[in-house]
């Protein structure tokens, strides 16, 4: 079950009043083609449960010749591959993100030249997990099959757009909100919105979970003991900054 939650902040009361007096120290007051106008910043977040993860491990060679290097990182991604589509994780879920294959070098004291004394080729593979109770086996797996790096696990969420829209949607209701009881408080009701800026971007944010230091927990693998992961909980967040105009209270209320 998800939990909406929400946080108004970044408060800015904005009383354009011609011909008044100078404002109270708390508040802001500049003249907008004669109209009074309130600015508020609402924020709404909605908690989630991931539904998918990411996983970046890799394969780490080397060897006396370039060749050497290229051929054990080949033969240990290409069993990699192979162990991960048994456990059903399709073709297109697979990933080369980066590939390197570097001189490694050995240094003499007295000499600031090294010598080349073999290759190191790295790859990393991402591989995204559409079921959450199969990313400790694709782990195990991929460390079983020769991967020797394991460089992130991420946990998503598939609809994160359309949980993002509603986030973005309470986040307006909850700074109209804010803007009628600050309205209210200057004597004055809530018109229509002049502005609505979008300051967030769609981002998920991973909550620590308290017994696994934020879901990103791995135990080695071994023949005694599995990789152990937890996803946690993740928040989709939005704010807007919007800015209301303000009417005399018995319009607003008509």
């Amino acid at each position: 079950m998800r939990k909406v939650f929400a946080a108004l902040v970044a408060l800015v009361l904005v009383l354009a009043l011609g011909g008044c007096a100078a404002a109270p120290e708390e508040m802001a007051v500049r003249l907008e083609d004669g109209e009074d106008t309130v600015t508020v910043t609402g924020s709404a977040g909605i908690e989630v449960k991931p539904d998918m993860a990411r996983v970046t491990v890799g394969v780490v060679s080397t060897g006396s010749t370039s060749e050497a290097a290229r051929e054990a990182n080949a033969q240990a991604m290409t069993d990699t591959q192979a162990a991960l589509m048994e456990l059903g994780v399709a073709e297109e879920d697979m990933k080369t993100s980066d590939i390197s294959l570097r001189p490694t070098y050995s240094y003499t004291s007295g000499y600031s030249e090294g010598t080349i004394n073999g290759y190191r080729m790295s790859t990393s593979l991402v591989v995204t997990v559409r079921d959450l109770e199969q990313v400790e086996e694709v782990l195990d797996a991929a460390i079983g099959a020769g991967s020797n790096s394991l460089d992130s696990l991420d946990f998503l969420v598939s609809n994160q757009d359309e949980l993002y829209n509603e986030a973005l949607a309470d986040a307006v209701e909850l700074a109209r909100q804010k803007a009628e009881l600050l309205a209210q408080a200057a004597g004055k009701g809530v018109g229509e919105a002049l502005t609505i800026e979008e300051t967030s971007r769609a981002v998920a944010t991973v909550r620590e979970n308290p017994d696994t230091g934020g879901g990103n927990l791995m135990a080695a693998a071994t023949d005694t003991a599995r990789t152990v992961v937890q996803e946690g909980s993740t928040t989709i967040e939005a704010e807007v900054e919007v800015v209301f105009t303000m009417e005399a209270a018995e319009a607003a209320a008509e």
